[in-house]
């Protein structure tokens, strides 16, 4: 899985190539009953012509789709809290900025015992992508007072574990 600086909503990549995640504060970053916007919003037309107020198609299409990965790099506290993830798009406003949001894709609800470090989410980008996209992370329940999450648009999933990738074509029977 490859992260680009440009295509992420939430987190970063340090100078040593690990990721740091958008960090929870004492639950005052994601609070229970509101919604909690990505620190970044992805404007597609930057591929693209923005004349229409739509950007490039990101939706099915290619083979393999694109999606969104949400890697949660720091555990999740808050007892009783859960979380989803809602993907939004909204078309320009006629000034550069994002109009009105609508959903158009969302994880189904995470209780936060699902939420350990290490855990990937993946969202697929479906048919209807105007200009602009952001996740919005919904949390119920209580509010979350620790973790850290990372999200971005990606082309391939990320392989599970050691030892994930392709076997070894060399064989030897003498060894």
């Amino acid at each position: 899985m490859i992260m680009d600086a440009l295509l992420m909503f939430d987190g970063s990549v340090n100078a040593e190539g690990a990721l740091v995640g958008t960090t929870v504060n004492s639950g005052v970053t994601f609070t229970s009953g509101t919604g909690t916007d990505s620190a970044n919003t992805i404007d597609v037309s930057q591929i693209a012509s923005s004349a229409s107020g739509r950007g490039r198609d990101v939706g099915i299409g290619d083979n393999p789709d694109l999606q969104i990965a949400i890697e949660i790099v720091g555990a999740f506290a808050g007892t009783g809290a859960s979380m989803q993830i809602e993907l939004q798009t909204a078309p320009d406003s006629g000034s550069g900025t994002p109009g009105a949001w609508s959903v158009i894709n969302m994880t189904p609800v995470i209780p936060v015992v699902n939420l350990g470090g290490g855990q990937i989410t993946y969202l697929d980008i479906v048919p209807g992508v105007q200009k602009y996209l952001k996740l919005t992370y919904l949390v119920t329940g209580a509010n979350m007072t620790q973790g850290a999450i990372v999200a971005g648009i990606v082309l391939d999933r990320q392989l599970p574990g050691p030892g994930s990738g392709y076997p070894s074509g060399y064989s030897n029977q003498y060894i």
